[in-house]
Protein backbone atom coordinates (compact mmCIF):
# COMPACT_ATOMS: atom_id res chain seq x y z
CA UNK A 1 0.00 0.00 0.00
CA UNK A 2 1.78 3.59 -0.84
CA UNK A 3 2.27 5.93 1.95
CA UNK A 4 -0.92 8.66 0.87
CA UNK A 5 -3.28 5.56 0.67
CA UNK A 6 -1.88 4.52 4.12
CA UNK A 7 -2.13 8.12 5.51
CA UNK A 8 -5.63 8.80 4.13
CA UNK A 9 -6.96 5.78 5.47
CA UNK A 10 -5.03 6.31 9.10
CA UNK A 11 -6.98 9.69 8.92
CA UNK A 12 -10.25 8.29 8.10
CA UNK A 13 -10.22 5.69 11.45
CA UNK A 14 -9.03 8.56 13.85
CA UNK A 15 -11.71 10.89 12.75
CA UNK A 16 -14.00 8.11 13.06
CA UNK A 17 -12.81 7.17 16.38
CA UNK A 18 -12.74 10.67 17.49
CA UNK A 19 -16.48 10.99 16.46
CA UNK A 20 -17.12 7.68 18.27
CA UNK A 21 -16.13 9.46 21.69
CA UNK A 22 -18.31 12.64 21.11
CA UNK A 23 -21.19 10.66 20.73
CA UNK A 24 -24.36 10.02 23.50
CA UNK A 25 -24.31 7.87 26.22
CA UNK A 26 -25.58 4.52 25.33
CA UNK A 27 -26.52 5.79 21.42
CA UNK A 28 -29.76 7.92 22.38
CA UNK A 29 -30.34 11.19 20.95
CA UNK A 30 -30.12 12.75 17.25
CA UNK A 31 -26.63 12.07 16.19
CA UNK A 32 -24.43 15.23 16.23
CA UNK A 33 -22.38 16.39 12.81
CA UNK A 34 -18.85 17.39 13.22
CA UNK A 35 -18.15 20.90 12.15
CA UNK A 36 -14.81 19.23 10.92
CA UNK A 37 -13.89 16.55 8.70
CA UNK A 38 -10.60 15.29 8.85
CA UNK A 39 -9.24 18.45 10.24
CA UNK A 40 -10.81 20.45 7.73
CA UNK A 41 -14.23 22.76 7.54
CA UNK A 42 -17.44 21.37 6.58
CA UNK A 43 -18.61 23.05 3.14
CA UNK A 44 -21.55 25.63 3.35
CA UNK A 45 -24.56 24.44 2.57
CA UNK A 46 -25.47 26.01 -0.83
CA UNK A 47 -22.13 24.73 -2.18
CA UNK A 48 -23.00 21.18 -1.38
CA UNK A 49 -26.56 21.30 -3.39
CA UNK A 50 -24.74 23.10 -5.92
CA UNK A 51 -22.44 20.16 -6.48
CA UNK A 52 -24.78 17.44 -6.01
CA UNK A 53 -26.89 18.84 -8.60
CA UNK A 54 -23.59 18.82 -11.20
CA UNK A 55 -22.31 15.49 -9.38
CA UNK A 56 -25.82 13.94 -10.29
CA UNK A 57 -25.46 14.09 -14.02
CA UNK A 58 -22.01 14.32 -14.74
CA UNK A 59 -20.99 11.50 -12.33
CA UNK A 60 -24.09 9.64 -10.74
CA UNK A 61 -23.86 6.86 -14.08
CA UNK A 62 -20.76 5.54 -12.79
CA UNK A 63 -19.83 7.27 -8.98
CA UNK A 64 -23.50 6.37 -7.92
CA UNK A 65 -25.65 9.32 -7.07
CA UNK A 66 -24.31 9.79 -3.37
CA UNK A 67 -20.24 8.71 -4.81
CA UNK A 68 -20.23 5.78 -3.46
CA UNK A 69 -19.30 3.55 -6.14
CA UNK A 70 -20.86 1.71 -9.54
CA UNK A 71 -19.31 1.38 -12.27
CA UNK A 72 -16.66 3.74 -11.03
CA UNK A 73 -14.99 3.71 -7.83
CA UNK A 74 -16.20 5.05 -4.56
CA UNK A 75 -15.39 8.15 -4.31
CA UNK A 76 -15.43 8.31 -0.40
CA UNK A 77 -12.87 5.85 0.13
CA UNK A 78 -10.82 7.31 -2.37
CA UNK A 79 -7.19 8.55 -1.87
CA UNK A 80 -7.12 11.23 -4.78
CA UNK A 81 -10.81 12.96 -2.89
CA UNK A 82 -9.86 12.59 0.57
CA UNK A 83 -6.43 14.45 -0.53
CA UNK A 84 -8.72 16.97 -2.88
CA UNK A 85 -8.95 20.82 -1.20
CA UNK A 86 -11.84 22.67 -3.15
CA UNK A 87 -11.48 20.58 -6.23
CA UNK A 88 -6.86 20.73 -6.70
CA UNK A 89 -7.00 17.12 -7.05
CA UNK A 90 -10.05 16.15 -8.32
CA UNK A 91 -10.29 19.13 -11.19
CA UNK A 92 -7.60 17.54 -13.04
CA UNK A 93 -8.77 14.34 -13.27
CA UNK A 94 -12.77 15.65 -14.15
CA UNK A 95 -11.60 17.79 -17.05
CA UNK A 96 -8.74 15.46 -18.43
CA UNK A 97 -10.71 12.31 -17.95
CA UNK A 98 -8.96 8.35 -17.35
CA UNK A 99 -9.02 5.29 -19.19
CA UNK A 100 -12.63 3.97 -19.18
CA UNK A 101 -14.01 7.77 -17.58
CA UNK A 102 -14.81 10.33 -20.27
CA UNK A 103 -13.37 13.55 -19.47
CA UNK A 104 -15.46 17.45 -18.89
CA UNK A 105 -13.85 19.46 -19.89
CA UNK A 106 -16.30 21.86 -19.98
CA UNK A 107 -16.72 22.33 -16.19
CA UNK A 108 -15.94 25.33 -14.76
CA UNK A 109 -13.74 26.16 -11.88
CA UNK A 110 -16.64 27.03 -9.77
CA UNK A 111 -18.50 23.65 -10.82
CA UNK A 112 -15.84 21.59 -9.55
CA UNK A 113 -15.34 23.26 -6.16
CA UNK A 114 -18.73 22.87 -5.83
CA UNK A 115 -18.85 18.62 -6.40
CA UNK A 116 -15.48 18.89 -4.46
CA UNK A 117 -17.98 20.45 -1.17
CA UNK A 118 -20.29 17.55 -2.18
CA UNK A 119 -18.19 14.86 -2.00
CA UNK A 120 -16.45 16.40 1.21
CA UNK A 121 -19.76 16.03 2.98
CA UNK A 122 -20.54 12.78 1.61
CA UNK A 123 -17.09 11.74 3.27
CA UNK A 124 -18.09 13.71 6.63
CA UNK A 125 -21.48 11.52 6.38
CA UNK A 126 -19.78 8.31 5.80
CA UNK A 127 -18.42 8.59 9.38
CA UNK A 128 -21.44 10.32 10.82
CA UNK A 129 -23.06 7.60 9.48
CA UNK A 130 -26.87 7.92 11.54
CA UNK A 131 -26.85 11.52 10.64
CA UNK A 132 -28.46 11.10 6.83
CA UNK A 133 -31.09 8.95 5.39
CA UNK A 134 -31.07 7.70 1.75
CA UNK A 135 -34.64 7.46 0.03
CA UNK A 136 -35.93 5.72 -3.14
CA UNK A 137 -36.96 8.16 -5.83
CA UNK A 138 -37.83 5.41 -8.44
CA UNK A 139 -41.20 5.72 -9.25
CA UNK A 140 -41.48 2.41 -11.85
CA UNK A 141 -44.54 -0.50 -11.87
CA UNK A 142 -42.81 -3.55 -10.41
CA UNK A 143 -44.97 -5.87 -12.41
CA UNK A 144 -45.09 -3.99 -15.55
CA UNK A 145 -41.65 -4.05 -15.37
CA UNK A 146 -41.23 -7.93 -14.93
CA UNK A 147 -43.48 -8.27 -17.74
CA UNK A 148 -41.39 -5.72 -20.25
CA UNK A 149 -38.19 -8.16 -18.93
CA UNK A 150 -39.68 -11.06 -20.06
CA UNK A 151 -40.78 -10.36 -23.07
CA UNK A 152 -37.49 -8.08 -24.80
CA UNK A 153 -34.88 -9.29 -22.15
CA UNK A 154 -35.32 -12.66 -20.66
CA UNK A 155 -33.94 -14.39 -23.44
CA UNK A 156 -30.09 -13.08 -23.35
CA UNK A 157 -30.22 -12.71 -19.68
CA UNK A 158 -31.87 -16.77 -19.10
CA UNK A 159 -34.59 -14.97 -17.15
CA UNK A 160 -34.17 -13.37 -13.90
CA UNK A 161 -31.87 -16.37 -12.85
CA UNK A 162 -28.98 -14.38 -14.07
CA UNK A 163 -29.42 -11.32 -13.01
CA UNK A 164 -29.83 -12.26 -9.03
CA UNK A 165 -28.58 -10.15 -6.13
CA UNK A 166 -27.86 -7.49 -8.61
CA UNK A 167 -30.75 -5.14 -6.60
CA UNK A 168 -29.22 -5.33 -3.25
CA UNK A 169 -25.63 -4.98 -4.97
CA UNK A 170 -26.25 -1.48 -6.77
CA UNK A 171 -28.25 1.44 -5.70
CA UNK A 172 -31.19 2.84 -8.01
CA UNK A 173 -28.96 5.25 -10.29
CA UNK A 174 -26.33 3.00 -10.92
CA UNK A 175 -28.66 -0.03 -12.17
CA UNK A 176 -29.83 2.35 -14.77
CA UNK A 177 -26.19 3.46 -16.01
CA UNK A 178 -25.96 -0.58 -16.32
CA UNK A 179 -29.11 -0.39 -18.24
CA UNK A 180 -28.42 2.75 -20.52
CA UNK A 181 -24.31 1.88 -20.42
CA UNK A 182 -24.05 -1.55 -20.28
CA UNK A 183 -20.76 -2.26 -21.13
CA UNK A 184 -19.51 0.87 -19.03
CA UNK A 185 -19.31 4.45 -19.93
CA UNK A 186 -15.52 4.67 -21.17
CA UNK A 187 -15.03 4.81 -25.06
CA UNK A 188 -14.79 1.16 -27.10
CA UNK A 189 -15.97 -0.40 -23.17
CA UNK A 190 -16.05 -4.54 -24.12
CA UNK A 191 -16.11 -3.48 -28.14
CA UNK A 192 -14.05 -4.54 -30.86
CA UNK A 193 -13.60 -2.53 -34.05
CA UNK A 194 -11.52 -3.42 -37.64
CA UNK A 195 -9.97 -0.77 -39.12
CA UNK A 196 -9.43 -1.07 -42.86
CA UNK A 197 -6.75 2.17 -44.28
CA UNK A 198 -4.19 2.06 -47.36
CA UNK A 199 -4.51 -1.63 -47.41
CA UNK A 200 -3.66 -2.42 -43.59
CA UNK A 201 -6.23 -4.38 -41.70
CA UNK A 202 -5.45 -3.93 -37.91
CA UNK A 203 -8.71 -5.45 -35.33
CA UNK A 204 -8.44 -5.11 -31.67
CA UNK A 205 -10.54 -3.45 -28.43
CA UNK A 206 -12.00 0.12 -29.39
CA UNK A 207 -10.02 3.03 -27.44
CA UNK A 208 -11.47 5.85 -28.84
CA UNK A 209 -13.56 7.23 -31.71
CA UNK A 210 -15.20 10.43 -33.32
CA UNK A 211 -16.28 12.03 -36.22
CA UNK A 212 -12.56 12.09 -37.05
CA UNK A 213 -10.67 9.44 -35.29
CA UNK A 214 -10.29 5.67 -34.33
CA UNK A 215 -7.93 4.59 -31.89
CA UNK A 216 -7.62 0.58 -31.13
CA UNK A 217 -5.03 -1.67 -28.98
CA UNK A 218 -4.15 -4.61 -30.85
CA UNK A 219 -3.99 -8.14 -28.81
CA UNK A 220 -0.45 -7.16 -28.31
CA UNK A 221 -0.91 -4.22 -26.30
CA UNK A 222 -0.21 -1.77 -29.22
CA UNK A 223 -2.22 1.35 -29.71
CA UNK A 224 -3.20 2.39 -32.91
CA UNK A 225 -4.89 5.31 -34.30
CA UNK A 226 -6.34 6.20 -37.48
CA UNK A 227 -8.05 9.50 -38.99
CA UNK A 228 -11.06 8.71 -40.50
CA UNK A 229 -11.84 9.83 -43.93
CA UNK A 230 -11.92 8.18 -47.80
CA UNK A 231 -10.96 4.95 -47.83
CA UNK A 232 -10.88 4.21 -44.19
CA UNK A 233 -13.44 1.74 -43.26
CA UNK A 234 -14.39 1.30 -39.69
CA UNK A 235 -16.43 -2.33 -38.32
CA UNK A 236 -17.33 -1.81 -34.68
CA UNK A 237 -18.66 -4.99 -32.94
CA UNK A 238 -20.84 -4.58 -30.40
CA UNK A 239 -20.97 -7.70 -28.15
CA UNK A 240 -24.04 -6.10 -26.14
CA UNK A 241 -25.78 -5.06 -29.27
CA UNK A 242 -29.42 -6.25 -27.78
CA UNK A 243 -28.95 -3.44 -25.16
CA UNK A 244 -28.07 -0.29 -28.40
CA UNK A 245 -31.31 -1.91 -30.21
CA UNK A 246 -33.19 -1.50 -27.09
CA UNK A 247 -32.53 1.67 -26.03
CA UNK A 248 -33.80 2.92 -29.50
CA UNK A 249 -37.09 1.29 -28.15
CA UNK A 250 -37.51 2.49 -24.81
CA UNK A 251 -39.53 5.09 -23.40
CA UNK A 252 -39.34 6.35 -19.87
CA UNK A 253 -41.92 4.70 -18.29
CA UNK A 254 -40.15 1.24 -19.89
CA UNK A 255 -37.14 2.10 -18.41
CA UNK A 256 -38.23 2.82 -15.18
CA UNK A 257 -40.62 0.51 -15.27
CA UNK A 258 -37.64 -1.81 -15.88
CA UNK A 259 -35.20 -0.60 -13.52
CA UNK A 260 -37.68 -1.05 -10.21
CA UNK A 261 -38.26 -5.10 -11.53
CA UNK A 262 -34.50 -5.16 -11.51
CA UNK A 263 -34.11 -3.81 -7.99
CA UNK A 264 -36.23 -6.27 -6.47
CA UNK A 265 -33.68 -9.17 -7.82
CA UNK A 266 -32.61 -9.79 -4.45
Amino acid sequence: MSFPKLLSGLLVVTAATSLQAQAPAGGRGTPQRSPFLISRPVPEAAAVERGKAAFGPACGFCHGTNATGGEGPDLLRSAVALRDEGGDEIGPVIRSGRPGMPAFPQMSDAQIKDIAAFIRTRQQDAIDRGSYALKNVNTGDVKRGESYFAAHCASCHAGAASLKGVGAKYEASVLMGKIVYPGGRGPGARSTVTVTAAGRTVTGTLEYQDDFEVGLRDSYGEYHGFNRGPGVTVDVKEPLQGHVKLMRAFNDKDLHDVLAYVETLK
